[in-house]
């Protein structure tokens, strides 16, 4: 186990951030699981709307180059940029650990 536990150590960072992102990712899942609510939590048992949930529940009904509108291509941008930095980071700590292991 001395040698086991480092050596999958990478492997299971590396699979928990592709799992965070995959979490990212689902969209109707998440808006019916969290409660969809449009309101800001008071504890951790609140329903919530995460930026996924919210774009895909209001950007029918937001008229079309509204400030809605833009605020809701920018929560896609963040997702965007959120999505991207956890692969760049599960890439190095992969890269970093084929370093060490060779």
């Amino acid at each position: 186990t001395r040698s086991v536990i480092p050596a999958a150590l990478p492997g299971l960072m590396t699979a928990s951030l592709l799992g965070v992102m995959r979490a990212i990712g689902e969209t109707m899942v998440v808006l019916m699981a969290a409660g969809g609510a449009a309101m800001i939590p008071r504890s951790l048992m609140d329903p919530v709307r995460p930026l996924t949930s919210a774009i895909a529940a209001e950007m029918g009904e937001t008229p079309f180059r509204s400030d809605h509108y833009y605020a809701l291509f920018f929560a896609g941008l963040l997702l965007l940029f959120m999505t991207l930095a956890l692969n760049m980071t599960a890439l190095w700590i992969e890269s970093r650990a084929k370093r060490l292991r060779s």
